[in-house]
């Protein structure tokens, strides 16, 4: 599992993390009340289950650099479990299915900021990845089994042996796939109209099921040749994102610019003389679908329109002693399409048409980048762009 991506995946943790005490300088009054901070999303299509707990922090320090120090937010032991639960028939009584125990570990992909990096602890638990040839049945009692459609799951997090306990539940996101480009279709960002030629869009779809958020992405892979050596780049483009109202019946519909497309193709290749060549080798497409909870969250969070600055606050999360709680307990799912340069077999099914690979390898904004076909059929038809 890719760990926190897109707005549904980078936004949460960022607003997490930024929303504990980081006013300089302040001294509060009476006693700090200490907040956990917890966020954690549940992917039936991913292998590895990630949740953060951090605490916020008072005093009279300067809490910029009392935020650089690793040891500041995070409590001295937690113990996170999460539970699925479901009504198995006969009888259809909501039963406990499972119980994972959380383990912690170390990533190192934080991004530099306010608060310490790139280190961050985080827990996890696995199962395998949801197989919709092989759906798991619910009353499947093996924890590597994926999670189910059907069930409900709680999370128990207790804190310095019960001084705090957090609970929260979340159903899955379910039903969501691609539509639109089908398996065998390709991107399409440049046409001609009366023989003239334009740059145009590429139709992105998606079956949304129950998801209340969409977010849409692009990644572009590509090699860089040094020597007659590749090696591999890519960047990911944020196509879009449609949330509540914006998701229209059943499907969610974003539109891909193709002049949009080469600009950031040129933005993400560097000025190196020593590259001899580039190849495009295969194009991602993310469509990722979050719950209703996560929908309100984002929302929430988003900039605030109003000079007064007054947001309200959402979380579906608890306490058993009632005290305060930030974050939240969801869900997402999170399709990915793979499209290579072109078929081995069917060299026709290529990602990019043929007028979009020669704008990548001859037009204007990324003909200077060495950008080469490498296609039997661009070859045989001699094309002057085709790799040497």
């Amino acid at each position: 599992m890719r760990f926190l991506q897109f707005s549904l995946y980078s936004i949460l943790l960022a607003s997490l993390v930024l929303i504990t005490s980081c006013e300089d300088d302040i001294d509060f009054a009476g006693d700090h009340v200490e907040t956990p901070v917890l966020f954690g999303l549940l992917d039936k299509n991913d292998s590895l289950h990630y949740v953060k707990i951090t605490r916020t922090f008072g005093g009279s320090n300067n809490s910029l650099e009392v935020a650089q120090i690793e040891d500041s937010s995070y409590f001295q032991n937690v113990d996170i479990k999460i539970e699925e639960w479901a009504s198995l028939p006969p009888n259809n009584v909501f039963t406990k299915i499972r119980t994972w125990t959380l383990k912690d570990t170390i990533l190192t992909n934080k991004v530099p900021g306010a608060f310490y990096s790139p280190n961050q602890k985080v827990y996890y638990f696995q199962t395998d990845s949801y197989n919709s040839l092989n759906p798991p049945n619910i009353g499947d009692q093996n924890l590597l089994t994926a999670l189910k459609d059907e069930a409900t799951y709680k999370i128990i997090a207790d804190v310095n042996g019960g001084q705090i306990v957090v609970n929260g539940e979340t159903k899955l996101v379910t039903g969501m796939s691609i539509t639109s480009p089908s398996g065998n279709g390709n991107y399409s960002f440049v046409k001609t109209v009366n023989g003239i030629k334009q740059y145009s869009s590429a139709s992105l779809k998606a079956n949304v099921g129950n998801a209340k958020v969409v977010d849409a992405r692009i990644q572009f892979f590509f090699n860089e040749y040094f020597n007659g050596v590749p090696v591999q780049k890519s960047f990911i483009w944020k196509v879009g994102e449609q949330n509540g109202d914006q998701i229209q019946g059943s499907t969610s519909n974003f539109v891909a610019s193709g002049e949009t497309f080469y600009n950031l193709v040129k933005q993400n290749c560097t000025n190196d003389a020593s590259i001899t060549k580039r190849e495009m080798t295969s194009i991602r497409l993310i469509m990722t679908g979050g719950s209703e909870d996560l929908s309100k969250y984002i929302l929430v969070n988003q900039p605030s329109s109003s000079l007064a600055q007054n947001k309200p606050t959402f979380t579906n999360l608890t306490r058993t002693d009632g005290g305060p709680v930030i974050g939240i307990f969801s869900s997402r799912m999170t399709n990915k399409q793979d499209k290579l340069k072109f078929n081995p077999t069917l060299p026709n099914q290529r990602a990019l048409d043929y007028l979009s690979i020669k704008e990548l390898c001859a037009g204007p904004i990324t003909g200077l980048l060495l950008f080469c076909s490498d296609n039997p059929i661009d070859i045989n038809n001699g094309e002057s762009w085709v790799c040497q």
